[in-house]
């Protein structure tokens, strides 16, 4: 009687110990489902905050491009002071998508902000060609430089910002490509409003024109 009932009782035993590692796999799952789709939550809330932010940034500099012309006419200083400018926001906003770009599980976001890491960094790069070039003008103009060697260097300079911008246009390309692919995301970036920089080419750009999201 003794022996059945050790028996009986070791048996229990294991069943509720089998019951409790159920039960804790079940928990497991719930917990690890609950934080996939807490994070994915974040993730989300987060890429949203940062897109904006770098929206208002490169919105920033499409505004001095509006005041430029508004003006009329600018001094040397003044356009290396506003090309300084717009670097120092490119910057920041290059940092600011490479930041979310390492930290974000979420692979769509992670390819997007490549392209637009790259195409911002290749836009920083026009800028600082166009810094190179009006310093040399203002060389030129105080009589550091001849005219020869004024010409000389601006032309490799044109060549180097041509590149440049042929390269940016790539990059937007590929932006809109990659948009098309991934409707939502293109839906996001709508609902949120950001620049458009961030989603089409303009003013006659070099990539597809029959891309529905190619501005004329």
């Amino acid at each position: 009687y003794t022996l059945i009932t050790l028996n009986k009782v070791l048996y229990m035993r294991k069943q509720n110990i089998g019951i409790i590692l159920i039960v804790l796999i079940i928990i497991g799952v719930l917990s690890f489902f609950l934080y996939s789709n807490y994070a994915d939550e974040q993730d989300r809330i987060n890429f949203n905050k940062t897109l904006k932010t770098a929206s208002d940034l490169e919105n920033v500099t499409d505004k001095n491009y509006v005041a430029i012309y508004d003006k009329g006419s600018m001094s040397v200083d003044e356009v290396i002071a506003f090309e300084k400018n717009d670097i120092e926001n490119l910057t920041r906003e290059i940092d600011l998508l490479n930041k979310f770009k390492n930290q974000t599980r979420n692979s769509t976001y992670k390819d997007y902000l490549e392209i637009e890491v790259n195409r911002l960094t290749y836009e920083k790069r026009a800028h600082e060609t166009c810094l190179e070039s009006y310093n040399l003008y203002k060389e030129y103009l105080n009589g550091d430089m001849s005219s020869s060697a004024f010409f000389s260097k601006q032309k490799d300079i044109d060549s180097q910002k041509n590149r440049t911008e042929n390269q940016i246009d790539v990059e937007k390309t590929n932006a809109i490509n990659y948009l098309e692919k991934h409707p939502h995301l293109n839906k996001t970036l709508t609902d949120l409003e950001i620049d458009e920089d961030f989603s089409t080419i303009e003013w006659g750009g070099t990539g597809n024109k029959n891309s529905r999201l190619y501005v004329y």
